[in-house]
């Protein structure tokens, strides 16, 4: 079983999404004409993939994790497109991949050998393809007075409470290689969500996965429940987030 078989009913439902304008506004920037090939690296439950798909010729979706395929394969179903999933790591199919114009990778640089991978992107990405590092954060405004809270909380329980592995960041990571940063896209976005489905998103994390907190798992959610309630109007608070697209090339 892998870090994330317990989080994938959680993480695509529940994760801060990702709005419709992020794609539609990363498909303009680059340019894209409906005839790219685009592969989602460390896809998850496909919310990149899935989201891209109608502004491409082609996709594929890439994880280690069959709980995370299987996910993906239902929200595909769902949303109504068509997109070719393949269960391994990305260092290690990389063969299998041909070439895209596009690659995608969401939350997990941090999960990924960082030589191996990079290897595998030289070969992957054709002349003139685009790597786009995405994430979708609550973002620092007054609006999300409820965050603070919700981090504090999560931490007390969490398996990594300093989290440094998720440290990360894009430019550090691709620094060395033939791959050099070619602007940032980010869309912010405001909507309504439930102290459940804050619930929820803590449990789609590895450090707060089911798996890990185990017996614990029913504190865990009544502290979260007891935390966020006075922030919440009819149990809903609101939220603002920034959904990011870093590109290199």
């Amino acid at each position: 079983m892998g870090r994330f078989a317990s989080t994938a009913q959680f993480y695509g439902r529940y994760r801060e999404p990702y709005p419709a304008e992020f794609f539609r506004a990363v498909a303009v920037r680059l340019g894209i004409t409906g005839r790219e090939r685009l592969v989602d690296a460390a896809c998850g439950p496909g919310l990149l993939a899935i989201g891209f798909a109608p502004f491409v010729g082609s996709a594929v979706g890439v994880d280690p994790e069959p709980n995370m395929i299987a996910a993906a394969k239902v929200a595909a179903g769902e949303a109504g497109v068509r997109i070719e999933w393949l269960q391994g790591r990305m260092e290690d199919v990389g063969e299998r991949l041909g070439s895209a114009d596009l690659v995608t990778i969401g939350r997990a640089l941090h999960w990924l050998p960082r030589e191996r991978t990079l290897a595998v992107l030289d070969r992957l990405l054709c002349k003139n393809g685009w790597i786009a590092i995405c994430g979708s954060l609550t973002a620092e405004s007054s609006i999300n007075r409820w965050a603070a809270t919700f981090h504090e909380i999560r931490r007390a329980w969490s398996s990594d409470p300093h989290e440094r592995r998720y440290r990360v960041r894009p430019n550090g990571w691709f620094a060395g290689s033939r791959f050099r940063k070619a602007g940032e896209i980010a869309v912010t976005y405001r909507h309504a969500v439930t102290v459940p489905d804050l619930i929820g998103r803590a449990l789609s994390l590895s450090t707060t996965s089911p798996a890990v907190l185990g017996h614990r798992r029913r504190g865990f959610e009544k502290a979260l429940r007891e935390g966020l309630e006075p922030f919440a109007v009819g149990g809903v608070v609101r939220e603002e987030i920034v959904a990011r697209a870093t590109i290199f090339r």
